[in-house]
């Protein structure tokens, strides 16, 4: 494996009066022997060096991390330790940030711990926190605050869990889109979402840990973004899934807290990113909630009655995004719902009139069912706010395909990423219309690419070429400048969509009920 970080080992001839050469020469000078030239000394490394070269008679292992120019020492310990390798991989998501500790002798993954993103006290979408960012400059300091406080807990976490020292690794592979990018340093983020959709930075490429406060001794990378949309947790995806070798083209969506979409082959890639995800995880309703114990995960009607599953298999507090996706799908099936999402209050008893908001509501647990003993439900213009974000997401891949100039049944595979896609059932998800009718067995949920492809840069350097070929050759759409981007949506606003010939599949399933 050609990683980011090596470790050499010297034993040295100490320093004499009449071979009075530094300590710093004396290791440079046997690194480039080892055929390690352009290499950096930062000064809190020179600051080790002595007396510890000397207590140890310069039998020394040398950590190094090569940069885009140079190798920079990242550490010099006494004996030696190439045994003891590690370095850190993390997806920086805007909901959850997850790290994972591997081995660098081997690529074995050590230990992995997540967080929820200490942002979301500041709001749980993006466009929320940028706003909060933009009211004062000391807003700005608590994003990064509340950022670098994840990442340190993170750290705590996996060194208690693995009995090895997380902060002393050399270095970390971290992918995040690019507004959580602007978080991390510092920058002002308002340059993403505005026009003319210039970031402060695409790709800051190198930083140390201790600059911007965290508790890391190492070096951090960041995946560059290919643009303000598509950021450098979809490079990562797409490093993952290699779309830009294959002949036939493929679809890439990862949907969370934003949906991003890439379509391509080894020829061309297209991109687009909307804000197609807060809802499809669950994040509208009195009670929606993400996934997590006692959530509504799973729905069943068979006519007017209904079962429910949740997490932990604890009574329900509320419902995350696959129990809505089941809960609408298996409502239109079953005749709850109509073309246009409307509760049909005579289908069950479990529609509810609600006196103070004016509208009916599907109550998926009542007040015997639930952990609150108060029914929980999914109301009218909760459904409505539903639809209204499946519809951009499946408007965003309708455009998409249109833009590349081909059909949802040209695309040879469908790969689906985020949490929300990892849980959801897929079948209920085309039901309602979020995806294309496609044959299922061209669909397959993937974990979490973003992490997977900061792994695989860790323990493979060389495929910083393939990070420098996605970002330098992924055209990105911005779905503002279609023209027709609304009036789309518009269509599919239905469940699943006013051509019902886009959905043959679904057609023939309610012409049975």
């Amino acid at each position: 494996m050609q990683t980011f970080s090596e470790k050499i080992y010297l034993t040295l001839t100490p320093p004499s009066e009449d071979d009075p050469v530094s300590d710093h020469e004396r290791i440079r000078q046997a690194l480039v022997e080892r055929g390690y030239e352009q290499v950096t000394f930062p000064l809190h490394i020179l600051q080790t060096l002595y007396p510890l070269c000397r207590d140890c008679g310069f039998a020394i292992t040398v950590t190094l991390v090569i940069r885009a120019h140079d190798w920079v020492v990242t550490a010099v310990e006494p004996g030696d330790t190439r045994g003891t390798h590690y370095g850190l991989a993390v997806d920086y998501g805007s909901t959850t940030v997850v790290m994972e500790l591997v081995d660098l002798t081997n690529g074995d993954v050590i230990a992995q711990e997540r967080e929820v993103n200490g942002q979301v006290i500041y709001g749980t979408d993006i466009l929320t926190r940028i706003t909060y960012a933009l009211e004062s400059p000391s807003h700005v300091d608590d994003l990064q605050k509340a950022t670098i406080q994840t990442f340190n807990q993170l750290l705590s976490k996996l060194s208690a869990q693995s009995g090895i020292n997380a902060t002393s690794c050399p270095i970390m592979i971290l992918s995040g889109n690019t507004t959580m990018i602007h978080f991390l340093m510092k920058l002002n983020a308002w340059s993403v979402f505005a026009s003319p959709y210039a970031p402060v930075t695409a790709d800051p490429g190198w930083l140390w840990g201790s600059e911007i406060g965290m508790k890391f001794d190492g070096v951090i990378y960041v995946i560059p973004a290919a643009s303000n949309y598509v950021g450098g947790d979809i490079v990562s995806g797409l490093l993952t899934l290699d779309i830009h070798r294959q002949e036939e083209p493929r679809m890439f969506f990862d949907i969370g807290t934003n949906g991003e979409l890439v379509i391509g082959n080894k020829d061309w890639l297209i991109a687009g990113a909307g804000a197609a995800g807060p809802a499809l995880e669950g994040y509208i309703s009195r009670f929606g909630m993400r996934a997590a114990d006692g959530a509504v995960d799973t729905v069943k009607i068979d006519g007017p009655q209904l079962t429910f599953t949740t997490i932990g298999k604890r009574p329900p507090v509320g419902i995350c995004g696959s129990g809505i996706i089941d809960l609408l799908a298996q409502m239109r099936l079953n005749g709850w719902i109509n073309i246009a999402g409307k509760l049909e209050p005579d289908a069950s008893e479990r529609i509810i009139f609600l006196p103070d908001e004016q509208e009916y509501a599907a109550v998926y647990a009542t007040a015997d069912e639930s952990a609150t003993g108060t029914p929980l439900y999914f109301s009218q213009t909760d459904i409505d706010q539903y639809l209204d974000t499946k519809a951009a997401a499946y408007t965003m891949v309708d455009c998409l395909l249109e833009t590349a100039g081909i059909s949802a049944q040209d695309l040879a595979h469908c790969y689906l990423s985020g949490a929300f896609c990892s849980h959801s059932d897929l079948e209920s998800a085309i039901t309602i219309g979020i995806f294309p009718d496609l044959p299922r067995e061209k669909y397959t949920a993937i974990g979490n690419t973003s992490l997977d492809g900061a792994r695989s840069l860790l323990l493979d350097r060389m495929r910083l070429q393939d990070v420098h070929y996605l970002v330098n050759h992924v055209y990105c759409v911005q779905f503002a400048s279609i023209p027709d981007f609304l009036i789309r949506m518009q269509a599919a606003k239905f469940i699943p969509h006013t051509d019902m010939e886009r959905y043959p599949s679904v057609a023939r399933k309610l012409s049975l009920h």
